[in-house]
Parts: structure tokens; C-alpha cells; sequence
């Protein structure tokens, strides 16, 4: 059963969120559904995305780019959790969510809004794997840390 829908944004929605949706999908076994968006999606991912996953073992069946305001409609999954994962002006503007979701600052930032080669992909890649291992580890996404929505 799902525990909670998370949505990890960034800029383009090309690399970054498109890497931890993946990664937390393929390691969460069903408790947790991950999604990606951001503000300016770019018309592609970047094809260092696709190299990143399938070096850790998985693929990108599934993933593309696309605006985070999809899931500010009713018929869209709930965000329980949104993750901003650099930086930047345009993610202070968010779309209103339904519900309140639980909003966190990760900054897994790159100097540039992609990676430029295999290693800052890499390594950002490194980042957000253990960025997400230890929020699963500490139950940062547990039914805990929402329960002060049903009081709302």
C-alpha cells in the first residue's frame, strides 16, 4: 500500500527530479510513489539521464519531462511531499497544491541547470541516491510526519 506521493521538482525537470523519481520508485517497493516536475520542462531528458540510470540498474521507461502544474489539478496525484532539489527563483513560485503538502529543500545543486559530462551526472546522481536513502532511513516520508494535515 502506498504511504505517500512525493514530488521532487527542479528547473527543467530533464535530470535532477527525473533521477530521484526514479531512483525512489525503484527502491521504495510500492510504499512511496514518486513523481518529477518544474516550472520550464525541457522538450527531452537529457540523454546523461538515461546513462545514470542504467549504470545503477534501472531505465527510463516512463519518464519525461513535464510541468509541475499537472499535479495541481484535481484528477492528479496528491503531492503529500514536494522535494526542490536546487536552487532557483522560479521554484519559489509554486503552483497551489491541494492539500498541504510537506515541502522540503534538498539543494542537490549543479553548477549549471544539467550536468555537463558522465561525472557531474554522477555525482549529482550520488547525491540524490543518498539524499532519499537516508529520508527513507529517518521515516522522514512515514504517516507521522502527516498527520497534522487531518487537523486542517
Amino acid at each position: 500500500m502506498t504511504k505517500a506521493n512525493v514530488l521532487f521538482v527542479c528547473v527543467d525537470n530533464s535530470f535532477l527530479s527525473l533521477a530521484a523519481e526514479a531512483y525512489l520508485n525503484h527502491t521504495s517497493m510500492g510504499e512511496l510513489r514518486a513523481f518529477s516536475g518544474g516550472p520550464l520542462p525541457r522538450e527531452e531528458m537529457v540523454s546523461l539521464t538515461k546513462k545514470v540510470l542504467f549504470a545503477n540498474g534501472m531505465d527510463e521507461g516512463g519518464l519525461h519531462p513535464k510541468p509541475w502544474t499537472i499535479f495541481s489539478l484535481p484528477h492528479a496525484p496528491q503531492p503529500d511531499y514536494i522535494i526542490r532539489l536546487q536552487t532557483s527563483v522560479l521554484l519559489d513560485k509554486q503552483p497551489m497544491w491541494p492539500g498541504h503538502p510537506v515541502k522540503l529543500n534538498w539543494d542537490i545543486c549543479l553548477d549549471e541547470d544539467v550536468p555537463r559530462n558522465i561525472k557531474e551526472a554522477t555525482d549529482a546522481f550520488h547525491k540524490i541516491k543518498e539524499s532519499i536513502d537516508l529520508a527513507t532511513s529517518s521515516k522522514v516520508f512515514s504517516s507521522d510526519s502527516l498527520n497534522w494535515r487531518a487537523a486542517c
